[in-house]
């Protein structure tokens, strides 16, 4: 794969690969480039500079390609500009050439009509018990020893969902029309959507429903420091995985203390998506389990939520520093980014921004398949990573993500414009070193004098595939500057 960096001079694009450091020539970039070209030199250079004309006002783009278990420094200098050696120009590559590949037809299995689910008056109580396990502590995933067991009892029975309760729950703590809420949604709206757009859920242990387990335990995990609404877990749903680790059988857990409708709504849809995911890749692999990284498939469940209630603050915790967040995170609990609002922030942006642009089958694509992480995304999508993850930075630095009704209203019932970009101050030279997650990205937002041109020189580690742009903004009044995007004169892929 090439080792990439961009950078986007006013309306044109010029792709770079860095370069080792120890290397004393520098790469010169004119200002006067083609209109939307992509250019691509080799990797014997670390140190890129680009003279940014007088009288415009730029915003810098840097993302790596690193591991995201990993910060890296990269470093900018912006300066007055001095004469520079003319250097030749490098190799332009044919816009088309660029992820031109179709994405692969989605061929999916038809999912059989469903029977109306019983009326609340229709639901039974029973009373049969059954015990599940539950990993509560900061401990081992693969320990006995850090899950609890939990008695539950059943409570309710619909077509398709059957409830177990908490036995250390006191009676009523769950009012009984709840309950009948839970089915009702579950069987009428949840499950239905969910399978319509993911795929059928597996029935593992062959009792014909789907089962959720109703207990406090979700409000005290890590040791009594993490709170959640709901879990599915992928050990779950594998019969090769003994009690405790795993408990056989096709379920979710569920926080007794519901939220509120709408919550609630979109936190089933989130964990059922899961589930969803979990079955489709079952059944594609007769019964074992390749599973999909944790960044994806959150990113899957995200999609799946027909409101904003658990996306939100996610996106707000992304948006105000996006450089702290990386995107490609195979393992999240490992990582100890587990429930990281601004990663989850940065996966859903992501995943949906390829959706938009590879068509609405991409997320059934992607949830059929048996491979999981980039290799998943490039074989659905029929593009490079690099290639979408450059692109998608860029489109949230220009503010293009705007463009849809429903993020837009979601960015102001937050309060933000887009990515919030770090403004440096001053008018003489200026010198800075930023910290960047892999798979992560940050956006600056230089000074420039009216009088004089200046150079920007950004030294980097090749080894990280540092990705750079330079944006220009449109003139606007100071006042209104923050709250309009920039415009980015670039081509569709």
């Amino acid at each position: 794969m090439s080792l990439l960096a961009t950078l986007l001079v006013a309306s044109g694009v010029l792709v770079l690969r860095a370069a080792r450091p120890e290397r004393a020539t520098d790469v010169v970039l004119s200002p006067n480039w083609q209109d939307q070209a992509w250019y691509q030199l080799d990797d014997r250079d670390s140190n890129a500079l680009c003279e940014l004309p007088a009288g415009a006002r730029y915003r810098l783009v840097i993302g790596g390609l690193g591991d995201s278990a990993e910060e890296y420094a990269v470093r900018f200098r912006l300066s007055p500009s001095v004469d520079q050696p003319t250097l030749s120009r490098p190799t332009e590559i044919p816009v088309q050439a660029r992820g031109a590949a179709s994405a692969p037809r989605c061929v999916s299995d038809k999912t059989g009509g469903l029977t109306p689910p019983r009326s609340p008056a229709q639901i039974p109580l029973l009373s049969t018990t059954r015990d599940f396990f539950l990993h509560v502590t900061d401990g081992d995933l693969d320990d006995p020893k850090q899950y609890a067991r939990i008695t539950a009892r059943s409570v309710a029975c619909g077509h398709r969902v059957r409830v177990f309760l908490d036995q250390q729950l006191p009676e009523g703590e769950v009012p009984r029309s709840r309950i009948e809420d839970l089915v009702r949604t579950l069987e009428t709206d949840v499950i239905p959507r969910i399978e319509s757009q993911f795929g059928a859920l597996q029935d593992v242990d062959h009792d014909g429903r789907f089962a959720v387990v109703l207990t406090p335990w979700l409000s005290r995990l890590q040791g009594g420091r993490t709170s959640i609404g709901g879990m599915v877990r992928s050990s779950d749903f594998r019969v090769d995985v003994p009690p405790p680790l795993g408990n056989r059988g096709d379920m979710l857990f569920l926080n007794s203390a519901l939220p509120n409708d709408a919550a609630l709504r979109d936190l089933l849809s989130h964990e059922v998506a899961h589930a969803a995911c979990i079955s489709q890749r079952l059944k594609n692999d007769h019964g074992q389990l390749s599973e999909e990284e944790d960044w994806l498939s959150e990113a899957l469940a995200h999609m799946a939520e027909p409101g904003w209630t658990n996306l939100d603050h996610r996106l707000a915790a992304f948006l105000e520093e996006p450089s702290r967040y990386p995107l490609v995170v195979p393992d999240y609990y490992r990582a100890g980014l587990w429930r990281n609002p601004g990663c989850r922030g940065a996966t859903f942006l992501f995943t949906r921004w390829c959706a938009d642009r590879h068509g609405p089958n991409l997320v059934r694509r992607l949830v059929e398949s048996r491979a999981s992480g980039i290799l998943n995304l490039e074989r659905a999508t029929g593009r490079t990573f690099e290639d979408l993850f450059r692109e998608w930075s860029l489109s949230l630095a220009s503010g293009d993500e705007l463009a849809s009704l429903d993020l837009q209203l979601a960015f102001n019932r937050i309060g933000s414009h887009g990515i919030r970009p770090t403004t440096i101050r001053g008018e003489t030279d200026l010198e800075q070193t930023l910290s960047v997650r892999g798979t992560a990205f940050t956006v600056i937002e230089l000074p420039q004098p009216s009088s004089a041109s200046r150079t920007l020189r950004i030294v980097g580690d090749s080894t990280v595939r540092w990705q750079f742009s330079i944006c220009r903004i449109p003139d606007v009044p100071p006042s209104d500057a923050n709250a309009i995007p920039l415009v980015l004169n670039r081509r569709n892929p």
